[in-house]
């Protein structure tokens, strides 16, 4: 046993065997008459890599290839769309006509050479789109606007509902012809069928409205037509939200109703998850908080929908996490959602012994952020939906490269560029690995992304990185780290002794417990530096200059901070009252100066250097903020891509 780790000892690279350590999933299981080989699930996740016109392309089969390559043993495509009016992104897989067909086929034929299964997700937006994206009015069980998007549907006319049923119908029959396994009927987070479930979003008086019994109308009539229409042996999966967290939305109660319902209606396999847009930040968790929240929820559902098995998510990333939850009984396979896009590979991995090469997901949520916007991106795996660009492909002109800094971005282009063939090494040039996301790993609830530097550190070795310190070879390639700093330059310069709050996440100058410190700046640096001061011992004011703290963050962060805020007693001030007074002042011990807006990406003021002054043949890009740090990544991996086929300089910022 090892002492570190708990973890048991031995098998390849020192490690038990994956089959071994978690025996629940990698056990086989079957879903109707298909047989599932694991309970590693990649559920369905929008990526947005299919062609303009709805068709399956390249993109999107080399994603999925990738990961059941992987070992994931059940894989659900992204939501396929059932009818032009349910559109929810500009390249969303279609299904509405036959001639999707041979796309679909395509898929079917050439992602499956490992024996997992492959089910498609079959969804309709809903009144959660716009018109922008449909062509068309929305629709929608009632006429009410999704909070978020502000769109008013019109709402679907008793006769009209049929149609959009044998919708849902004749797309599961392409799929089943294109020889899928299986389909998930989309009735969760809000779109069209959950809409339909829900008292929050369904005030119809037809026998589409009113009790559960007539609210569940729609879904139950879509699954008896499949079962018609592509055999009673296809499998049917269905996705609830067995928790919406708004006012007349679905809760445990009526969930363990449909659940028993579904059951009865001969469906196959319940997936449970939560939320809809107004409370997306609760479906979609981020850094820090809790993996697997809403596996006791599948759990409650697992015993009113017996023996239909259960699919379990809830910000699953680990294995022990998942073999936990199959062991008592609170599910049947497990949903690596955003962990499958950080690491395609991660059950490969665990099965030969080998977690420790894992590429752990940050859960910074960019994925989901950017998936209509264009397209979903992770700083970790920056080669998602650009597989085929990342395969191993030697540089025509291999070079000695030193990298001075050990940023994200520097970790991955020297993980790049290493497999290409080049001679790296990094630098860390006096400052900590990782760089301003080593600072973040500081930060109360911001800890994983400590782990994240050790593994983009060992990705980075086991292509042939060196990291050493010293002098650089006369023949080398130098690439230096610039980090983005933006500050209120007028305040620093009126308080000229003030402390600024990247100083205090480098732990470069920090006021001593005790001490009374106004924080001024409403950034996400601004945010986390209050919180770090004010876990440890000091008496913190955060005076945001705006109308939410974090504001160039994503929402879930924000949501994050103002509950770190509360729970460690630092006092916020907001819009008007957040000015610098006399009165302030003499309150304070300390002043602490950040951004009071959302600063310009190319305004150079807000650039220095991060590691020693040098101007580099080529500069990599570092910034706090999750979105800004991905910028700088990509930007880092497609530098190195081009890096060696010509001689240019530039910058990747």
């Amino acid at each position: 046993m090892n002492a570190a780790t708990g973890r048991a000892v031995g098998g390849p690279g020192g490690r038990a065997s994956g089959k071994d350590e978690f025996p629940h999933l990698f056990s086989p299981i079957t879903i109707g008459q298909v047989r599932v080989p694991n309970r590693f699930v990649v559920p369905a996740l929008t990526t947005n890599f299919a062609e303009h016109d709805g068709a399956v392309g390249d993109r999107l089969l080399e994603y999925l290839r990738q990961r059941f390559e992987g070992g994931f043993g059940l894989v659900i495509t992204e939501n396929i769309g059932v009818h032009p009016s349910g559109r929810v992104m500009p390249r969303m897989v279609m299904a509405h006509e036959d001639r999707f067909v041979d796309g679909l086929r395509r898929l079917a034929q050439e992602v499956r050479g490992s024996g997992g299964v492959l089910f498609g997700q079959l969804s309709h937006a809903g009144r959660q789109t716009r018109s922008t994206i449909t062509g068309q009015s929305l629709v929608a069980a009632s006429a009410i606007p999704c909070p978020l998007n502000r769109e008013m549907p019109r709402a679907l006319e008793t006769e009209e509902i049929g149609g959009m049923e044998q919708a849902f119908v004749q797309a599961a029959r392409r799929l089943a012809e294109a020889g899928f396994d299986g389909v998930e009927i989309h009735a969760a987070h809000g779109y069209l069928v959950g809409g339909f479930l829900s008292r929050y979003s369904n005030i119809r008086t037809d026998e589409y409205g009113g009790s559960l019994e007539n609210r569940m109308r729609f879904l139950l009539n879509i699954v008896a037509g499949i079962k018609q229409a592509a055999g009673s042996g296809f499998p049917v999966s269905v996705r609830i939200s067995a928790r919406e967290f708004v006012d007349q939305g679905l809760d445990l109660p009526e969930a363990r109703d449909i659940a028993k319902a579904l059951a009865a209606a001969g469906v196959n396999a319940l997936s449970v998850s939560v939320g809809v847009y107004e409370s997306f930040n609760r479906l979609s968790m981020i850094t820090g908080e809790q993996e697997g929240r809403w596996l006791e929820l599948a759990g409650d559902l697992r015993r009113e929908a017996a023996p239909m098995p259960v699919i379990g998510v809830g910000r699953i990333k680990r294995p022990e996490v998942a073999e936990a939850a199959l062991a008592e009984g609170l599910i049947d396979l497990a949903a690596f959602g955003r962990a499958s896009i950080a690491d395609p590979g991660l059950p490969l991995k665990v099965r030969q012994g080998r977690s420790d090469d894992i590429d752990w997901c940050l859960g910074c949520n960019i994925c989901l952020g950017r998936s209509s916007r264009p397209e979903s991106i992770c700083p970790v795996n920056p080669a998602v939906g650009r597989e085929r660009d990342f395969q191993v492909q030697p540089s025509a002109h291999p070079t000695r490269i030193n990298i001075m800094g050990s940023s994200f971005s520097a970790l991955t282009a020297a993980w790049i560029a290493a497999r290409r063939g080049h001679d790296v090494s990094i630098d860390p040039a006096g400052t900590p690995l990782g760089g301003m996301q080593y600072w973040r790993s500081r930060v109360p609830g911001q800890e994983e992304y400590g782990e994240v530097i050790v593994a983009l550190e060992r990705r980075a070795r086991r292509a042939g990185v060196r990291f050493q310190s010293g002098e650089v070879a006369d023949d080398a390639v130098v690439w230096r780290v610039r980090c983005y700093q933006p500050l209120n330059q007028d305040l620093l310069d009126a308080h000229p002794d003030a402390t600024t709050v990247y100083q205090v996440l480098a732990a470069l100058r920090v006021p001593e417990a005790g001490r009374r410190v106004l924080v001024h700046g409403a950034d996400l640096a601004s945010v986390e530096a209050a919180i770090l001061m004010q876990s440890r011992g000091c008496r913190v004011r955060l005076l945001v200059p705006a109308r939410d703290v974090g504001l160039d963050a994503h929402p879930g962060y924000r949501e994050a901070c103002r509950v770190l805020l509360a729970e460690t007693g630092a006092e916020v001030f907001l819009e008007s009252g957040a000015e610098i007074s006399e009165q302030t002042m003499r309150w304070a011990d300390a002043l602490v100066i950040g951004h009071g807006s959302i600063a310009r990406y190319d305004d150079q003021s807000a650039w220095t250097d991060f590691t020693a002054p040098g101007n580099g043949d080529r500069c990599l890009a570092d910034a706090y903020e999750p979105g800004l740090m991905t910028r700088g990544i990509y930007a880092a991996a497609d530098m190195v891509l081009e890096f060696g086929n010509e001689k240019s300089i530039g910058t990747t910022e």
